[in-house]
This record gives C-alpha cells, structure tokens and sequence, in this order.
C-alpha cells in the first residue's frame, strides 16, 4: 500500500511503492491495462487504456466457490499485487484465488498464480515453481519484506486459516505461517497492509476480518420471499482486526488486545495506512461493511485511539453507516494532509473525505464529480494514484454487484459499460480537484466478468 507523506518503514523506495493493496471483487477474470499516450498540437494530452491481457500471456480465472447455495463468501472477489519477488527491476503480478467448497467441488483444483514479468510485455506462469500451488479460499494480498533480506514476503488472507509466505530469494516461497506465530486464527480475513506502526524498523501486520461465518451457520436470506439471496452482512455477527507485532527473527505475536484495536463489532474490507495528523506516526484507517468506518490514531506507545467517529469518517453525512469496501488515502489537493477515499454500496456513492488538518475530515463527495457519478453504482475496490504523471492524484473505482438481479437490491445493472469501471483525475488548478475523465481513459475502461 502506498504510504502518503511519510516514510514509515526501512525499506528501500521500490519495496514501498509494491505495497498496494486491493481487494478486486466480482473480477471473475483479469485484465491487464496498458496506458497509452495520445497527444496533439494545441490539446491537452491524453491517456487511453487498452486491454493487453490476453496478449501478455496472462490466463487466469477466479473461483468464488459458488455451486448454487448463495454462501456469503461467495460475493468476495480476489486480491492481487505487483511485487518483483526477483529482483530484477521488472514487476511481477500475483493473483489470489478462491476453491471449491468440501463436498461442492465443481471447477477443479484452483491456487493462486504468480506471473513472472519477462521484461518484454509478457508473463510466464511461475506459480508451481515459486512453490506457490497451495489450495485455499484465498481473499487478498500484502506484499512486505518483513525480514529485512531485501526480498519482499507474502502474506495471503483467506476463509480460515490465512498464510505467511516466506522469499527465499531464489525465485521460491516458504510457508512459515507455523514457525511465525501466526498459525490458529481461522478466520473470514480479507484486506491486510503491512506497517511499522511502532517505528522499530520492521514491519508489522494488520489483517481486516469480515464476519462470523461458517458453512454450517449459513443463514438463509430472501429478496424476491422465493430464492435465495446473499445475506447483508448485517445478518451476521461482527469480528475484530487482527494486529500482529513483528518481534524479529520470523516471529510474531498477536497484539491486537494490547494495541488496542479489539473492537468486535467491526466488518472490515478495506485498509489504507496514513499519517492523519501529520505526527510522524503511521495511523491506520478500516473500511467497515455496515458498521462505522474506524480511524486508529498511533498514540506513539505501541496502542491506537479509535477517533472514526470524532474524525467525522464513521458515518455519512446523514448519520448513517455505509457499507464500505474499498480504501485508500493521498494528499489529492496538496494540502500537505492526507484525505481518505472508501467505495461503498449502490446508492450510498464513494466517501471522499478531506482532511481539513485540524483532526477532522470533511466529506467532499456530494459537491463532487466523485459523489454524482458514483451514486448508483456499486464500488468494491478503489485506490489513488496519478495515471496521467501530472503530479495530481487521479481516483480508481472498480465496480461490480453481488447479485445478478441488482436492481431488486437498489442498484442498477444497466449503467453503461463505460462506468463499470470509473476514472477521476486530478486537477487542482480549479476548484474541483477531481474530475470523471469523460474524453479520457473513463470511456475506454470496460468491465470484464
């Protein structure tokens, strides 16, 4: 995950700029964007994506596990990450992926994949090389060198047990989940982010959990009172995060309760690490599904104050608590404060919180292009980054629903496909900062299920 600001880990720049992560949901395969540069005398200069997945050799399709019964895990889509686990200069692509339920099985077995980058436009399918073949409903993707060789690691979240993959810095992977100390939670993790959030130049782990839920408590649920559908996650009782302390020398503990950030009611996705109040401090921000939004202030001692609330990013502007999925932060306006950005559920738009530097948040959505374009879509993931090098932060929106009939839940299926996935530049030089970009890369992004 990028870090706005500050620095807050010992790695070297590369290493920092791999950690993002992003939950892509209902992606049931992957594409591949190339940017393109396309300018003319007297015209600003514009960028279009194309499609370069096939071409790249990339081949992969994601397994939710679904065979009929509407199980909530189901409705999760996969994480992935670039990460040069070679060090060759050249970024590599890794895609988690799902299996099938005990006892369902249909699509065969299924892992993740690691696609190494060849450095000509292509990729080559490393996964059972890197020693990566690993079955598991996997969710999502950190990527960190926790032990400072100057490989990064994996940390993989699942349904159940989630794992700890170890570079060997031969081209392989180790599972050291056991002789890290993480082995025994089993739990429905998805969003992770590494951080120094103690500043002892390792990195630690923080690990979003979604819901108490197993297979034999699934709950039935209806839209129409005769089928079933995917229960809101407000059928289910909440979990906490997870916050593991790195001790040095592959080990960890478990310091979520001592932190702090034991909070059971949370249903989290999405993870972003900021320096909110500019101390120096990394902060971290969960994005909750039906629950208020949590901010952990870094109180600098090894624990965090939850402030979501009092910040003014727990709920909307209406008081009501949205179901939040995707999460990053950057400094969009270079105000020289990092602002927030949460993709939420159709008719509810992404929150587009400023951070207005005095500790409080405002949200910037509604009196934006951001807010009005998003409003009937439904946004899992999202992220900041600058796709045009004008040193502006743009905005992607990745967009997808969770039933087939979406307008019985409230949301549209039939918003045109150039807003299936959505792009916001930056500007800065006006007073809206962010902007669809309508004659841009916006018209040409396509959804691909």
């Amino acid at each position: 995950m990028r870090l706005p600001q500050k620095q807050f880990t010992t790695e070297s720049k590369r290493h920092q700029e791999t950690h993002k992560f992003y939950l892509g949901f209902l992606w049931a395969s992957v594409t591949l964007w190339l940017a393109i540069c396309v300018s003319s005398v007297g015209q600003a200069q514009q960028l279009h994506f194309r499609d370069v997945t096939a071409q790249a050799g990339i081949r992969f399709t994601h397994n939710n596990g679904a065979f009929g019964k509407k199980w909530l895990p189901e409705t999760m889509g996969p994480g992935c990450a670039f990460i040069d686990y070679d060090n060759d200069g050249y970024p590599d692509i890794i895609l988690i992926n799902g299996t099938d339920f005990s006892g369902h099985a249909h699509a065969g077995a299924t892992t993740l994949k690691l696609y190494h980058n060849s450095g000509n436009g292509t990729f080559t399918d490393a996964t059972r090389k890197a020693g990566l073949t690993v079955p598991m409903f996997g969710l999502g993707v950190a990527v960190g060198d926790y032990d400072n060789d100057g490989f990064d690691d994996l940390f993989v979240t699942a349904l159940g047990q989630s794992h700890l993959y170890h570079n060997n810095g031969n081209g392989t992977f180790s599972e050291v989940t056991k002789s890290a100390g993480m082995w025994g939670p089993s739990e429905f993790s998805t969003g992770a982010a590494w951080v120094d959030y103690d500043r002892d130049g390792k990195l630690d782990l923080v690990v979003a959990n979604y819901v108490q839920w197993t297979e034999g408590g699934d709950l039935y649920c209806t839209i129409d009172g005769a089928h079933k559908s995917y229960c809101t996650p407000e059928s289910y009782k909440g979990t906490s995060v997870r916050l593991w302390h790195n001790l040095g020398g592959g080990k960890f503990e478990d310091a979520t309760q001592k932190a702090g950030m034991g909070d059971p009611t949370s249903k989290s996705l999405g993870i972003a690490i900021l320096d909110y109040n500019a101390d120096g401090w990394p902060d971290i921000l969960i994005a909750n599904d039906t629950q208020p939004n949590k901010l952990y202030l870094n109180k600098k001692d090894g624990t965090f104050e939850e402030r979501g609330v009092a910040a003014g990013i727990g709920f909307s502007e209406d008081g009501i608590a949205r179901a939040g999925m995707g999460a990053d932060a950057a400094d969009y306006d270079r105000s020289g404060h990092a602002s927030i950005i949460i993709s939420n559920f159709a008719n509810q738009m992404v929150s587009l919180y400023h951070n207005e530097g005095n500790g409080l948040f405002v949200d910037e959505a509604q009196q934006s292009e951001v807010g009005r374009a998003t409003l009937v879509t439904l946004g899992f993931g999202c992220f900041f980054f600058d796709y045009d090098n004008d040193g502006w932060q743009d905005i992607f929106v990745a967009d997808g629903h969770i039933e087939d009939q979406g307008e019985l839940c409230g949301a549209s299926t039939s918003v045109p496909e150039s807003r299936r996935r959505q792009i916001y530049r930056g500007h800065g030089a006006d007073g809206e900062h962010l902007r669809r970009a309508e004659s841009g890369a916006g018209r040409r992004l396509r959804r691909y299920r």
